[in-house]
């Protein structure tokens, strides 16, 4: 027995010497079988990124060392665009890519150990058909859930680490993207602790990823999208971050830069191509 979802249409047909609205049922498979994968590839810059790695970064005045330790940011509201410019939402799609050394999380009783982990690929079913010539998605989480952390969906809940108490701001339920490494020059050693995410972060908090070329989803075919983050690109939110090793919501414009840097310099198409559906 197959699903449906109906969805309702609204034409309004104006006709000679009336105004008639005409509702039309659009019938459309809820179970189509077509699948998505984003595929999140972290670098630094032309190397393999790995916790724990000592990298050089020598930027303008900046000359030091560091081996990261976390490195986690909320993908949501992922949407595909069609050729005619139609965008197709994902309902529900909350994602935490992340590379990440355990976090105790405080806020259960007795503290609970949030596992290391290395997260960076996503499937998604039952796209919609169609031909696609990108696709955007926001870094972070709308108002509707970050302002009430009791709210589910997708990944998103308190167990992930992320919220606000996990040392976060006491109004902002989720960190939307996270940085912290260790800094070595010379005999110095200083810890890089970069945090953001607010209400007024989540606008304008959006990436556009167009595909060389129009792309056809079926039954046949899924898509597979490659994005590369290059950490070090990260790094440029400030000319040093030696200086400038904490970035947290006493400092809204650094945020924003912190955002910016992921979604302007970080993030880059590596491929968009058609899979065969399993």
């Amino acid at each position: 027995m197959k699903k449906y979802i109906s969805g309702v249409a609204l034409l309004t047909a104006i006709l000679s010497g009336c105004n008639k609205t005409e509702i039309q049922e659009v019938i459309v498979p809820a179970d189509q079988g077509n699948t998505l994968n984003l595929q999140f590839e972290n670098r630094y810059g032309d190397q393999d990124f790995e916790l724990l790695k000592r990298y050089a970064y020598q930027e303008n005045d900046a000359d030091f060392e560091l081996a990261f330790e976390r490195l986690r940011y909320w993908v949501s509201n992922v949407k595909l665009i069609s050729t005619s410019g139609e965008e197709v939402a994902i309902p529900n799609s909350y994602y935490l890519i992340e590379e990440t050394e355990a976090i105790t999380v405080p806020h259960l009783i007795g503290g609970q150990q949030y596992p290391g982990k290395k997260r960076d690929a996503v499937n998604i079913k039952n796209i919609p058909s169609g031909t696609y010539q990108g696709l955007k998605f926001s870094i972070g989480v709308e108002p509707k859930y970050n302002d009430n952390i009791t709210l589910t969906a997708g990944e998103l809940g308190i167990l992930n680490g992320m919220g606000f108490s996990d040392g976060w701001m006491w109004f902002t339920s989720y960190i939307f993207q996270k940085m912290d490494a260790r800094m070595y020059s010379g005999t110095e050693q200083r810890n890089l602790r970069w945090d953001s995410g607010s209400n007024a972060l989540f606008e304008g908090a959006e990436k556009n990823i167009n595909f060389p070329n129009a792309i056809t989803l079926n039954e046949e075919q899924g898509l597979q999208v490659d994005l590369r983050i290059d950490v070090r690109q990260l790094l440029s939110t400030t000319l040093d971050p030696w200086r400038d090793n904490v970035i947290s919501q006493s400092r809204p414009e650094m945020m924003r830069a912190f955002r910016d840097a992921l979604l302007q310099r970080g993030i880059s198409l590596q491929r968009a191509e058609n899979i065969r559906q399993k």
